[in-house]
């Protein structure tokens, strides 16, 4: 009986050193995201723009997408400068080297939102999910601030 136990004991030692463990907390995304937020928007307006900041992980990554239930459709949008006029147009994405960061800002590159079904007001917030080629799906909660008020202080 003794026999018996130990070689069962031996067989389930054996059995856990070949299965294969995995950390108690997910391995982190390859970017980060921070000071997700938009201005509130008047009634009628159906457009708005998110502003953030993606810091990348131990490898380079791409922002391709993104999308929120706020809203019908939302496209990466660039501001340039050209001939003194400012232009806003579509962008398929934006790289985020690894290790650095980058701002989506006012007058720059930011998140269009278009056809709002209903304003955005200030001291809401809705989930917006961002598409990265690398990190995949990454959810953030966007603060919506009054049209004065100060964006989150750069880190």
């Amino acid at each position: 009986m003794k026999r018996r136990a130990a070689v069962a004991l031996l067989g389930l030692a054996l059995a856990s050193l070949a299965t294969p463990t995995y950390a108690a907390e997910p391995a982190p995304h390859t970017v980060t995201v921070r000071d997700a937020w938009a201005r509130a928007t008047p009634p009628g307006m159906t457009v708005a723009a998110v502003y953030l900041t993606l810091t990348g992980g131990p490898r380079a990554d791409r922002l391709v997408g993104a999308a929120t239930p706020r809203a019908m459709m939302a496209q990466l949008h660039v501001v340039s400068e050209a001939e003194g006029m400012a232009r806003m147009r579509p962008t398929e994405g934006v790289d985020v080297p690894a290790h650095e960061s980058v701002a989506l800002a006012p007058q720059g590159t930011h998140i269009m939102l278009m056809d709002l079904p209903r304003p955005l007001v200030a001291g809401e917030h809705f989930p917006l999910t961002l598409q990265f080629e690398q990190a995949g799906k990454i959810g953030v909660s966007v603060e919506v601030r009054a049209p004065g008020a100060t964006p989150p202080a750069a880190h």
